[in-house]
């Protein structure tokens, strides 16, 4: 399915009709901090302070840096804000914590998750939790795939993600994966490459070759429910040809938080269903999503996320 075909299909999502604005802080608003760049790191209590005013009440931390302990600005002389600092700016603010996003980076490049590589990635992931017991997160959430090349690297990387589950589930933290577009790929057992699954032809009669399935599915089916959740980005799961609305009815209770982003300000588009997403993410028994805006060195970043807000806040589906 196409981004213009999905639009099509729901065309009420981008233009369903606003209500009277809530009240900002009147309602659950969440932000992945990845979406301000450097803008958070120019005042960053008064940045804190604007986007609760916009109506912004949850964060989903990124940028945080094991080695520094905390946030490092930019800049050669950057200084670094301590877990402590940033979550009482928040506190101050009103902007509860709920999760941060992290990827181990003590491996070589292109090494792939096994049992030869998971006690690497555990030490890594053992240096973050006293920090985000400080932030008092819910959870943490892995934003990056690791490389894969056939069904069998999809189901170690399973086995990790499942003991990376377990050791953050017995500090009180949930462990999490957030896709991309390439999640959506197609591998098969003993298959050379992920490859993208639009790029497969047709299965013909007779064709006994192994069935392709995505990454996501094999990721999901694969893992404990008890030691991992998933994070659905609504954008890249469109752009990886895939509805939202249909991995959201399909696995209600693996999918428990979600990435509302747009090609730049929420709803402004109109090519993204939000109310029909919203509307089955709620209904799943889910709260929490965090607004999400690529183009981090625009400059304008926080205008951005404080029209996004604008936006969810005039409409009840919200």
């Amino acid at each position: 399915m196409t981004l213009g075909t999905l639009a099509a299909c729901n065309a009420n999502g981008g233009a369903a009709a606003a209500n009277q604005p809530a009240a900002p802080g009147s309602k659950y608003i969440g932000l992945q901090t990845y979406t301000l760049g450097g803008e958070l790191y120019n005042d960053t209590a008064n940045v804190i302070k604007k986007l609760a005013e916009g109506g912004y009440t949850g964060f989903e931390l990124a940028g945080y840096n094991p080695q520094a302990r905390g946030f490092r600005s930019f800049g050669q002389d950057a200084a670094t804000i301590s877990a402590a600092d940033f979550k009482k700016m928040c506190d101050d603010a009103g902007i509860k914590i709920i999760s941060s996003h992290l990827t181990p980076n003590n491996l070589e490049r292109g090494a792939k998750y096994d049992a030869s590589t998971k006690d690497t990635i555990l030490e890594y992931w053992k240096t973050v939790i006293e920090d985000h017991k400080t932030f008092g997160v819910e959870a943490i959430v892995q934003p990056s795939l690791p490389s894969i090349s056939n069904k069998e690297d999809a189901l170690n990387v399973c086995e990790v993600f499942n003991a990376v589950g377990e050791l953050l589930g017995q500090n009180g933290i949930k462990f999490g994966y957030h896709n991309h577009s390439n999640e959506f790929n197609k591998v098969i057992p003993g298959g050379e490459a992920a490859t993208p699954y639009y790029q497969r032809g047709f299965r013909r009669p007779g064709d006994d070759t192994p069935e392709p399935e995505t990454i996501e599915k094999i990721f999901i089916e694969n893992t404990d429910p008890s030691k991992v959740f998933f994070e659905l980005d609504c954008y890249w799961t469109v752009m990886g040809q895939q509805d939202p609305l249909v991995w959201l009815k399909q696995y209600p209770n693996r999918i428990q938080y979600l990435h509302v982003k747009d090609f730049v300000v929420i709803g402004a588009s109109g090519a993204m269903n939000w109310e029909n997403i919203f509307t089955q993410h709620y209904a799943n028994g889910n709260k929490y999503w965090f607004v999400e805006i690529e183009g981090t060195n625009s400059g304008h970043q926080v205008e951005y996320a404080l029209e996004s807000a604008k936006y969810l806040l005039g409409h009840d589906f919200v």
